[in-house]
Order: structure tokens, then sequence, then C-alpha cells
């Protein structure tokens, strides 16, 4: 039998690769499954003479959770330990390595923790995506219904985050799989919101409101865009500049 060496992990980058609707889940399994799934872990890692002691073996023992779980669960398990919020609050999950005895709890509790913010995110989504349909809403309307879903993801993704460097891979992330769950392809849907969560906003940079409708607005331009999505033309009432100097796509001046 030919060694296909170790899987590849989930890239998780586009929303049917998460999406609680394609996976069945009973949470009240869980606990009893992943006792029989989980391996015995590492100590915890240690810094010594400026140098973790242990990470590797801690990360090994991580990966194999993640291999299970996604081989039982789906792709969308392998990151059981992404609950938002959860690592700012209680620290990397290779800190929070437990006793063996107390590892299946450990896990269990992580995964659901993952799987309950899915599920809210697609409640979301169920309820976003219906207003997207160009069938539904008008040159005019269709703007506002994108800027609207895009702000209001915006501020739901980063509401846990307290870290001014964590919110951005958090907005970018939902976002990708928000266009992807609107039939943006995945290749596109990257490119687009890197290109409004910009590298303006990396290393430690506070969100703003402003910030989020600048980026809804640029977004939901590009898409539109890209979808070939005629827009209504300005009907005059809309400023040349918002707040903070940054145009307007809708201005007659630009």
């Amino acid at each position: 039998m030919v060694n296909e060496g170790p899987k590849e992990p989930p890239a998780l980058a586009t929303w049917a690769e998460v999406d609680p609707t394609r996976y069945p889940f009973d949470p009240i399994e869980v606990p009893a499954l992943v006792r029989t799934m989980v391996p015995a872990p590492p100590p915890v890692p240690v810094w010594r003479e400026g140098w973790w002691i242990g990470e590797s073996e801690a990360w090994a023992w991580v990966d194999a959770v993640s291999m299970a779980l996604s081989d039982r669960y789906g792709p969308w398990a392998y990151r059981w330990y992404w609950g938002p919020g959860e690592g700012e609050r209680l620290g990397w999950v290779t800190e929070r390595i437990p006793a063996p005895a107390e590892a299946p709890a450990f896990v269990a509790g992580s995964l659901l923790v993952w799987r309950r913010w899915l599920d809210s995110l697609a409640e979301r989504f169920d309820r976003l995506l219906p207003l997207l349909d160009p069938a539904q809403a008008g040159p005019g309307d269709i703007v506002a219904a994108w800027e609207a879903a895009i702000a209001h993801l915006m501020r739901t993704v980063v509401a846990p985050v307290v870290d001014d460097d964590g919110w951005q891979g958090w907005c970018r992330l939902v976002l990708r799989w928000f266009l992807t769950a609107a039939d943006v392809p995945a290749e596109h849907a990257e490119a687009l919101v890197n290109s409004a969560v910009d590298k303006r906003f990396d290393h430690w940079v506070p969100l703003t409101a402003a910030d989020i409708g600048d980026i809804a607005e640029r977004l939901t331009r590009d898409v539109l865009s890209l979808t070939g999505t005629v827009v209504a033309a300005p009907d005059g009432n809309w400023p040349d500049t918002w707040p903070q100097g940054w145009p307007s796509w809708r201005a007659t001046n630009t």
C-alpha cells in the first residue's frame, strides 16, 4: 500500500467547507464520541531561556485532534479551537493543554463553542442572502442591501474580539465565506476582501464605524462590478465625500 503521507488540513476558504447545514451534528453525542477519539495530550509548553519547550509536541497534539474531528464531523471541525474570543480570553490553545483526564471535556467544550458560533453565523447568512437577489430588489436597493449585510457581519464578528490586531483576520475570513455563499468564486472573493480590508488596517489598528462603512461600500462596489450588476445612477443626494475625507463611489465628481 502506498503511503500518501500526512493529509493536508482543510483551507476553510469557502462557506461550503463550514456550512453547518452540510454537516449533520448532534451535540449530545459529542462528549462520549470525543472521549474515544482524543489522544493523551503532552505537558503544557514552558518558557525557558528564550524558547518554548514542548511547543512542537503541543501543536502535534492539536493537529492530531483536529484530524480526528474533521474525519468524523467534516472539515469545519478541524479548527475546533477557533471559537471567537476564546483564545484572547483564555490564551492560545497550546497554552491551555489540559491534563490527560481533562482532555476529552476540553476538546468537546471548544468544539461545541465553535459549532454554535458557526450555527449563529449560518442563521445570519440565511437572513441576509435573500436580500441580495437582484430579481427581488431594485438597483438602488441591492447596493443598500449589500452594504448593510457587510456592515452587519463586520460588527457581529468583531464584537467578541478585544485585540486591535485580531479583528482583521476574522473579518476577512467571514466576508470571504459570505461572498462564496453568495456564489462569488473563491479566488475572486479572497481578492475582493483583501482589497477592501487592506494593509492599512494591519498592525494594531482599531476598527471605527467610519472604517466599517468604508469597507462595506468598497466591497459592495467591487462585488457588483464583478457580477455585472447595473447600479442606479446617483440621484444627487449623496455627498461627494464622507467623514475623514474618503470619497463616495456614488459621488458625481469621482
